[in-house]
């Protein structure tokens, strides 16, 4: 347990937040993605902090992806800083990213796969990301120019077990502010600084320039849409309830029975439950139009080699 017995200010209006929205209960068993950067060393003190007022078990994982000359350094950063308040750590480390075409996709892919093993094998219920509004801004953004629907702007949920997000409606000055306060040394990503990845551009370049133009903080604005979008998501979820779309076929008339907005979800829902990931919204307009025509034996190919089939007034899903 820490000594600190007292939250400042800034830590409190976290613990309220995370109190409100019941991220964290006695007897929780936590683990903490801690990369070194500022936002999940922020959520580390704080969660440490916490344990000052809340029983909870905490376990760091560190991610070595072996593609920044930094990387052994920020691992022995993480270790110590475990180390220094009693805490456990586990150091997961790849280097079958180097050279891969879509590296920041596959090292996400890794990172999540491997929480979930790391879950298992320590039997702890919750996993503490330390994302942040910046990130959430980026990811709606993001996903507004892939042409994503009016549900994609609830990309990150401040609770979506197990994984929790503490630091989801605080922008990351404000925790670099913290740590610099509390004299607490962080690593900055230098590879975050160049444009080579559609990320980092948006992060870097447009977010700045539509800051400009928002008359105001783009953050609450964008938050705002967030809120929008899960008002949305749960109104889907009380017309529609899992038990239409997670299953191995979709009738036509539990789709054309809805309005379109819902219908598309519908479907990109069905999608998602068959592990597809990569779903465009021109693919799924051209299974509704499908559906609503009330044709079968057609087929659309979508990425991976599956296949989505209409027949007998059915949607299946098969591979070549």
């Amino acid at each position: 347990m820490p000594e600190q017995s007292f939250l400042d200010r800034f830590a409190y209006s976290i613990f309220q937040f995370a109190s409100h929205h019941k991220l964290l209960e006695n007897h929780d068993k936590v683990i903490v993605a801690v990369s070194g950067g500022a936002d999940s060393i922020c959520l580390l003190v704080l969660l440490d902090y916490f344990r000052s007022k809340i029983d909870f078990n905490l376990h760091v994982v560190h991610f070595h992806h072996g593609l920044r000359k930094e990387s052994n350094q920020e691992a022995e950063f993480v270790s110590q800083l475990a180390i220094d308040r009693n805490i456990a750590f586990s150091l997961k480390k790849t280097d079958k990213l180097k050279d891969s075409k879509g590296v920041q996709q596959k090292a996400r892919e890794w990172r999540y796969s491997q929480l979930g093993m790391l879950q298992q094998k320590h039997d702890c219920n919750k996993i503490a990301l330390g994302h942040h509004l910046d990130d959430l801004v980026e990811t709606q953004i993001w996903r507004m120019i892939r042409g994503g629907s009016l549900f994609s702007f609830n990309p990150m949920q401040v609770i979506n077990l197990p994984y929790i997000r503490p630091l989801l409606n605080t922008p990351k000055e404000d925790l670099k502010n913290y740590l610099q306060q509390l004299n607490q040394r962080w690593f900055d990503d230098t590879s975050n600084e160049k444009n080579d990845y559609t990320r980092n551009l948006i992060r870097n370049k447009i977010i700045p320039e539509m800051e400009r133009c928002a008359g105001g903080k783009l953050s609450e604005k964008l938050l705002n849409l967030n809120a929008d979008a899960l008002y949305l998501k749960q109104l889907f979820e009380e017309l529609v309830p899992r038990g239409l779309y997670e299953r191995e076929s979709l009738e036509y008339e539990v789709i054309s029975g809805l309005n379109p907005l819902l219908g598309h979800e519908l479907i990109h829902r069905f999608l998602l439950f068959h592990r597809q990931t990569e779903i465009t919204r021109v693919n799924i307009e051209k299974i509704l139009q499908m559906v609503k025509s009330g044709k079968g034996n057609w087929s659309i190919a979508l990425k991976g080699g599956v296949i989505v089939h209409g027949a007998q007034k059915t949607l299946k899903i098969s591979k070549r």
